[in-house]
């Protein structure tokens, strides 16, 4: 009689076995480890070699028929009431299909119809339909949103860098969202990479932790081409030390000057603010 120890001795050896015909076949990477049951490392295994044989075929077709070609309305067919009840029912027949919208930003629902019909049908993604895979997509994809991606990079910058989350991967604090390779002084000098660094992570050192009591945009400016910008905050923060027992207030206006990022949303590529001097 086979005992459940001996099922599972099976099935790794299983399992090795499709690693390996993996790696050889597709250039696929596995740890010589995994704290996944037996079973379920199978399945898992069985859902990645379905992914490489589909991903080889470079296949692709449009999001409208990946979902099998929809019945759906034009825009003019519909009053503002039957958009929202017709956009509501594309969006769940999307889900049920492996394709999930989303809009990081406000959007109304005649506008977000009218991408999905007009814009998102017609685009072509991978033709790959994996059980329990969903492909998704975001409206800004496709029609970015400069205000809201600049207010991202800000608040990043106060939660996380300020936050001293460490950088990963790297010494010092996460600057994620600074363009340390093409950073300027609020006189328009340019400032080398790794003294630019190296005072940001020494500011951030010398302090336990930083509590930021306001933070208010008060102006933004934003050329017509959408290619710069400069943000004005008025802003309050302390700076805390000795465990917790002292701290310094800094008070008052902030610049930051920001522009679009190699890969999507929009990067600081400049700073000035009460206490920190680049």
């Amino acid at each position: 009689m086979t005992s459940y120890s001996d099922k599972d001795d099976d099935q790794r050896i299983e399992n090795g076995l499709k690693k390996k015909a993996l790696e050889e076949k597709y250039g696929a990477h596995f740890s010589q480890h995994s704290d996944l049951p037996p079973e379920m490392e199978s399945d898992w295994l069985k859902h990645i070699e379905l992914f490489e044989q589909q991903y080889a075929q470079q296949k692709t077709t449009t999001v409208f028929d990946y979902l099998e070609q929809p019945s759906y309305l034009q825009l003019s067919e519909l009053n503002d009431a039957q958009i929202s009840e017709e956009l509501h029912r594309i969006l769940t027949l999307m889900n049920e299909g492996g394709i999930s919208l989303s809009a990081l930003c406000e959007v109304d629902d005649k506008e977000l119809y009218r991408f999905i019909i007009d814009e998102l049908f017609v685009y072509e993604m991978d033709d790959m339909k994996i059980p329990g895979m969903m492909s998704c997509f975001t409206y800004e994809e496709f029609h970015p949103n400069a205000k809201w991606d600049i207010n991202q990079a800000i608040d990043y910058f106060f939660s996380f860098t300020m936050g001293k989350h460490e950088n990963i991967g790297g010494d010092g604090y996460d600057l994620l969202y600074i363009d340390s390779k093409n950073f300027i002084s609020h006189k328009g000098e340019a400032i080398p990479e790794e003294r630019l660094i190296k005072t940001i992570n020494n500011f951030l050192k010398s302090f336990d932790s930083f509590e930021i009591i306001k933070k208010e945009m008060e102006a933004l400016e934003l050329n017509e081409e959408m290619t710069d910008a400069t943000a004005y905050l008025n802003m309050e923060f302390k700076a805390i030390y000795n465990s917790g027992k002292e701290w310094m207030d800094y008070k008052g206006e902030a610049i930051f000057k920001l522009h679009p990022g190699n890969y999507g949303g929009w990067e600081i590529y400049a700073m000035d603010f009460p206490g920190l001097e680049l």
